[in-house]
Formats: structure tokens, sequence, C-alpha cells
């Protein structure tokens, strides 16, 4: 399960971006629950991975292995199957919408996903 699912976002072709401010510059509450804490640990993937510190060429395994090593829940994993087939602009906006429901302030993956590949 956890080699399929490091494929699966390997495919999703993440890359690298940063968090935004909560509104009115109040900082974020932490999620509660594990499909939310999973929410965020996919929206923060980048650099808790570390893959923010290698070639764009070698990010997306990491995240994908990191990924597969770390979201805890059945509904997290359903829900990158569901956005991936979903191609830049609108699969961004998907996870904002997800993270959003959940009370996060952003999703920096997000932000990545709507930038080119890299070449």
């Amino acid at each position: 399960m956890k080699l399929s699912l490091a494929c699966l976002v390997f495919i999703l072709g993440c890359q690298r971006g940063e968090t935004q401010q909560a509104e009115q510059g109040a900082p974020a509450a932490t999620p509660s629950g594990d499909y939310a804490k999973d929410v965020l640990a996919l929206c923060e993937s980048m650099t808790r991975s570390g893959a923010d510190k290698l070639e764009p060429a070698a990010r997306q395994l990491t995240i994908a292995t990191w990924l597969g090593e770390n979201l805890k829940t059945t509904d997290s994993r359903k829900f990158l199957v569901r956005i991936q087939p979903l191609q830049g602009e609108a699969k961004a906006a998907a996870l904002e919408e997800e993270a959003k429901r959940l009370g996060l302030p952003g999703c920096a993956i997000a932000a990545e996903w709507r930038k080119p590949p890299a070449p």
C-alpha cells in the first residue's frame, strides 16, 4: 500500500512552495483529527520531506516516499486518488478547498502544483 501511494504521489507532480499566512496574521491552529493532520502534512510535504533542499528532478520521489510513510488515514489516501487525474490549477484548487474546509490557512504544495513541471 505504501509503495502504491508513493507511486501515485510521484505522478501528482509535487513541487516546492510556501504556506500562506492565516487571515489577520493570526497563527494557524493545529488541525484536529487524523485526517486534518494528514492534509496538513500533505500541504507541508515539500519541507517536511526535505525535498525543498533537493534539485527539482529529485523532489517528486522524495515527497511521494515521505507521504507513503507518514500519511495515517485511509481518507487522506482516498483524497489523493480522487484528485490524481486533475492537472495544474484544478488540482491545486481542489487541495486548497479541502485545506480551507479543514480550517488550514493555506497549502504550500497547492501553489507548486500551479507551476509548470520542471524540465
